[in-house]
C-alpha cells in the first residue's frame, strides 16, 4: 500500500509540475519564434540595403562605361567594374531571395505561436485587445511581401537588361558596340532610380515592422 500511495504521489506531483511548465515551455517557445524572426527580418533588411549598394554600382561603372567610349578611352577598366558589379549583384539578389524565403518561414512560426497564447488569455475584453494588436501587426507583415512585389516588378526589366548587357559587351567590347547602347543606358539610369525607390520602400517596410514586433 506504501509503495502504490508513493507512486500516486509522484504521478500527481509529476502532473502538477507538467501543469506548471507547460505554459512556460509554450511562452518560451514562443519568445523563442520572436527572437528568430526578429533576426531573419534584420538580415532580410540588411540584404535589400545590400543590393540597393550593388545596383548603383553596376549603374555607376556602366556610366563610366559609356563615357570612356564617349571620350576614345579605354574600356577595359570601366568594363572590369561593371563585370564585377554585375556578379555581385546576382549574388545579392540570390540572397535576398533565400533570406526572404527565412524570413517568411520564421514569421509564420512566430505569428502562429503568438496566435496560440491569445487562445489561452481568459479574459473576453483582453483577449479582443491582444486579438486586434495580432492582426495589425501581421498585416504590417504581410505589407512586406506586397512591397517586395512591387519592387520585383520593377527591378526585373532591369536586371535583365543588365544581363542583356553584359553578354552583349562580353562578345564585343568596342566603342561602336558600347555607343550603341549609349540611349538604352540613360533609359537604364532613370529607372535604375525608380527601382531603388522600391527597394528603400521595402526596407522602410521592414523596419517598421521591426519596430511593432511584441517585446519581450
Amino acid at each position: 500500500m506504501k509503495k502504490n500511495s508513493k507512486i500516486r504521489n509522484y504521478i500527481t506531483t509529476g502532473c502538477v509540475v507538467a501543469g506548471l511548465l507547460l505554459p512556460a515551455l509554450h511562452t518560451a517557445r514562443a519568445e523563442d519564434a520572436k527572437a528568430s524572426v526578429s533576426l531573419t527580418l534584420s538580415q532580410f533588411d540588411n540584404e535589400f540595403h545590400s543590393l540597393r549598394v550593388t545596383l548603383a554600382r553596376s549603374m555607376a561603372s556602366l556610366q563610366s562605361l559609356k563615357a570612356a567610349a564617349n571620350e576614345n578611352a579605354d574600356l577595359n577598366k570601366p568594363y572590369t567594374e561593371f563585370s564585377t558589379a554585375y556578379s555581385d549583384l546576382e549574388s545579392q539578389v540570390t540572397k535576398v531571395r533565400e533570406h526572404g524565403t527565412a524570413a517568411k518561414a520564421r514569421a509564420k512560426e512566430h505569428y502562429e505561436a503568438w496566435q496560440k497564447e491569445l487562445t489561452q488569455m481568459q479574459n473576453a475584453s483582453l483577449r479582443e485587445k491582444a486579438q486586434k494588436r495580432y492582426t495589425a501587426t501581421s498585416g504590417e507583415f504581410e505589407k512586406i511581401n506586397e512591397k517586395v512585389s512591387e519592387a520585383k516588378e520593377d527591378f526585373a526589366p532591369l536586371a535583365a537588361d543588365l544581363k542583356d548587357i553584359y553578354i552583349y559587351l562580353k562578345t564585343d567590347l568596342s566603342k561602336e558596340a558600347v555607343s550603341s547602347l549609349s540611349n538604352t543606358i540613360w533609359k537604364m539610369g532613370i529607372k535604375a532610380r525608380s527601382v531603388d525607390g522600391k527597394l528603400d520602400d521595402v526596407c522602410k517596410q521592414i523596419q517598421k515592422v521591426m519596430k511593432k514586433m511584441p517585446q519581450a
